[in-house]
């Protein structure tokens, strides 16, 4: 009796692919194009797209980079997650998902875009009807724009001024290489400048403020002492701006989200043609924002011809214009403020204040009011903060001797 053959495995994965290939073929076909589309491509032309079909996008090491093979992977892990989420909401109301573009879409519109009627007959035909897709048109751009604020995305993500900073190539991808046979994103990451400075008597850690550009050149952050309010006579030329350990420590514990994202943005901050400050003494607080919602203060000093981000202040915080007006409004000084963990973004956004009219109010007046719009960031925190009772911040008020704003600033009788 005849042994029966075993199904092979890779028979049954690469079925499995052609089938979902061309189904997602059709959609496309459809969507670039109109029903009855897919049926005009020759069963050749389908088959031939199959097999030069283009690979997975994915991340790899630049060539003799030195990056971790686990940041690799993690860096592929979040750019896939990235742009699995995002698409383009067409006219009619359907969605083109940027993943299909970067995949089937693109062998689609490569082949289409390069037949002559003598390879099909319908070749004019269909170049003609999926124009609005083809390398140059609104869609495409808006793609490209995608793709690239995607991968940057992930570098920031990924990125730490503790640790190192990744920048990410683009161009070896399918999207601006149609000949591609890898479809890779290469990536790089460098330890940032690091250095140490006498300050207050005593040797401190420094670190450049400086990002990594995509062709691994440092770019550094350099200002006028002027533009920060800082005085130096004639001369005034700009200087390289450096950040100390103690700031970034400060920024973690009092903001606590992924590190990149803080990161990134004082970089952004500091390279502002305008830079929002206030000059405090020998000192200037330059505003700090997070999804444009001002969140608190970089304390900059000049010394020995270099500008200093010495520490960060909350909103809240003595210190700040803010945390002045709060401790006039509610009577609360800086141990008060410790004790209500209303000093850190996880443990203010934890009490939901904005759902308490009263309380709104009042860090509304202070200029709190952007800290209320930050509840979306406990995404991103790198810790667990159980939901607290705003209520406890109005009975701490109640039973000190020395508040009165409350209720006299209160629109609800009942507080």
């Amino acid at each position: 009796m005849s042994k029966k053959k075993k199904p092979v495995k890779g028979n049954d994965q690469n079925r499995e692919l052609r089938q979902r290939f061309f189904e997602r073929i059709e959609i496309l076909c459809e969507t670039f194009a109109g029903p009855g589309y897919f049926k005009k491509i020759p069963a050749i032309l389908l088959e031939h797209m199959f097999m030069n079909r283009y690979p997975a996008l994915k991340a790899r090491a630049f060539p003799d980079a030195t990056i971790p093979k686990a940041k690799v992977t993690q860096f592929h892990k979040l750019m896939n997650k990235f742009i699995g989420d995002r698409y383009v909401e067409l006219d009619n109301g359907d969605k083109l998902y940027l993943s299909w573009y970067l995949a089937e879409g693109l062998i689609l519109i490569n082949y289409i875009d390069e037949m002559a009627e003598s390879d099909f007959p319908h070749a004019h035909e269909f170049k003609k009807a999926i124009a609005d897709y083809l390398p140059g048109s609104e869609i495409h751009s808006m793609m490209d724009e995608m793709l690239m604020e995607l991968v940057h995305d992930t570098t920031v993500f990924l990125s730490d001024y503790n640790h190192t900073i990744i920048t990410a190539n683009i161009g070896a991808t399918a999207f601006f290489d149609k000949e591609s046979h890898t479809n890779n994103v290469l990536i790089q990451d460098r330890k940032p400048e690091k250095s140490s400075i006498i300050l207050d008597g005593e040797k401190r850690a420094i670190i450049s403020l400086s990002w990594l550009a995509e062709n691994m050149e440092w770019m550094h952050t350099e200002v006028k002492p002027s533009v920060l309010g800082f005085k130096t006579g004639s001369i005034d030329i700009p200087i390289r701006v450096y950040i100390q350990q103690h700031a970034l420590d400060k920024l973690q514990e009092r903001i606590d989200i992924t590190p990149g994202i803080m990161h990134y943005m004082i970089f952004l901050l500091l390279n502002q043609p305008e830079i929002k400050h206030h000059k405090k003494d020998n000192t200037s607080l330059v505003e700090y924002y997070l999804m444009d919602q001002k969140v608190g203060y970089l304390l900059i000093s000049l010394i020995d011809a270099k500008l200093i981000i010495r520490t960060f202040l909350f909103l809240t915080n003595d210190g700040t214009p803010e945390g002045k007006k709060l401790n006039q409004l509610l009577s609360l000084d800086k141990e008060d403020k410790k004790y209500l963990m209303i000093d850190t973004l996880p443990t203010f956004n934890s009490y939901h204040i904005d759902q308490n009219a009263g309380l709104s109010k009042i860090f509304r007046e202070a200029g709190c009011g952007p800290l209320l719009k930050l509840g979306h960031l406990k995404e991103f925190s790198q810790k667990e903060i159980k939901d607290k009772d705003p209520e406890s911040i109005l009975k701490y008020l109640g039973d000190s001797e020395n508040f009165t704003g409350l209720a006299e600033n209160s629109p609800d009788q009942e507080l």
